[in-house]
């Protein structure tokens, strides 16, 4: 049989791209009007739901119009400024690398690599490749320093007419922590703002993905950051069908397989599609596990009949693989604080309805249970009072893995 062609994975790209036409179609205007019309671009999303594998589209269609293209996965240590200035550095030399080689002016590669180049001392002997030295170095002073050089990487950009797009994934782990005097995020932003508001036209974009927190952390970063993006909220496939087409959901699995040795009966689709919810990570996962299962049942449709005496095996699966780590990376404590919450039903739970099932707490200790999981991005808050979980179809997963215990209240 031929290779199975459904990929479930981190950021790896489906064999059909359902339901993301929209958000393509838009990006490519996005770049069609900078830099007259410059606009940057907030993708958010439960986990599985697509968001590297859109913003890897993102970068297709941008190198395609001839910019370039920085992507990086951002990281918790890099809350560090240090450590953040180090990557964002890293970054900008690529650019102007890239750039130098077109623009062919020697005054702005200079003047631009200068920017970056020289070195910033931290104190305590933590020096950092920002700027020009300065006798004292406050996290004020990194902001002028990336406001300065992303200025200066804009204009030898729009002199090589050639725009530079900043793509940056699980960004919803940088945020500013104003106690430990750490800015990252401000400092990003401010550095982009710059750019953006100058006089002369520069064609910088910056591109930020990750989970829901990540529109709090901008909003904390900088006032009115919602002017500052346009926002791709990316959540399950579509399940309604078209007259005479699959649902969205139902063609990620029927069109993958259009033409190969197994084929995947709509009705199937849809009922696999339908018991999903239409998540894109879950029908990779079921795709391929249904594959290799007609593949070792010797036959060449993906029936009813198979489906049933596969399902179970299945979710088993992925309730090992995908749920059960992002459970146990909680501490005992939160552990309870999910059971409680789950037992409560749906994908969502109000906070009030947690304090009133765990009586034996105070209030303040449920909320503080809450507020670990939320650093540790196993849950969000969705508005005052409410939280939901970052991974799809979670609160499920507690109903039939982890239920609710005697002692649990």
């Amino acid at each position: 049989m031929a290779n199975n062609p459904f990929r479930p994975g981190v950021g790896k790209p489906p064999p059909y791209l359902a339901d993301r036409d929209a958000q393509l179609k838009r990006f490519r205007r996005y770049l069609e009007d900078f830099p007259e019309n410059r606009r940057n671009v907030r993708v958010t999303g439960l986990r599985g739901v697509g968001k590297t594998v859109l913003i890897k589209e993102y970068r297709k269609a941008a190198r395609a119009r001839g910019w370039i293209v920085l992507k990086r996965d951002l990281t918790p240590r890099l809350n560090e400024e240090r450590d953040f200035a180090t990557a964002i550095t890293a970054d900008l030399e690529g650019a102007i690398g890239e750039l130098s080689m077109v623009a062919r002016v020697g005054k702005l590669v200079s003047a631009a690599r200068e920017s970056v180049g020289a070195v910033i001392d931290l104190g305590e002997g933590v020096t950092v490749k920002i700027g020009a030295p300065k006798a004292a170095a406050t996290p004020a002073v990194l902001e002028d320093r990336i406001r300065d050089a992303m200025v200066k990487l804009g204009l030898l950009a729009r002199r090589a007419k050639r725009g530079v797009l900043f793509l940056y994934d699980e960004a919803h782990v940088l945020y500013d922590r104003p106690k430990a005097g750490q800015f990252p995020l401000s400092a990003l932003l401010s550095g982009f703002v710059e750019a953006q508001d100058h006089d002369q036209d520069l064609p910088l974009m910056l591109v930020m993905s990750g989970l829901p927190p990540l529109a709090t952390n901008l909003q904390a970063a900088r006032s009115h950051s919602e002017r500052f993006f346009k926002v791709e909220e990316l959540g399950n496939l579509g399940l309604e069908a078209g007259e005479g087409e699959p649902s969205p959901a139902a063609a990620a699995l029927t069109r993958a397989v259009k033409g190969g040795e197994v084929s995947f009966p709509l009705d199937v689709a849809e009922r696999v599609a339908t018991d999903v919810s239409g998540y894109p990570y879950f029908i990779q996962w079921y795709g391929e596990a249904l594959w290799d299962a007609a593949d070792d049942a010797g036959v060449d449709v993906i029936d009813p009949r198979l489906y049933a005496g596969a399902h179970e095996s299945i979710q088993d699966g992925l309730d090992a693989e995908f749920f059960e780590g992002r459970y146990e990376e909680a501490k005992r404590a939160e552990q309870t604080t999910m059971r409680i919450a789950g037992s409560l039903g749906g994908e969502s739970f109000r906070v009030g309805d947690v304090v009133e099932e765990l009586s034996r707490l105070k209030p303040g200790a449920v909320q503080q249970s809450l507020n670990r999981l939320t650093q540790n991005n196993l849950i969000y808050r969705v508005r005052y009072g409410e939280y939901a979980y970052t991974a799809p179809l979670f609160g499920a997963f507690l109903r039939r893995r982890h239920p609710r215990q005697d002692s649990d209240g």
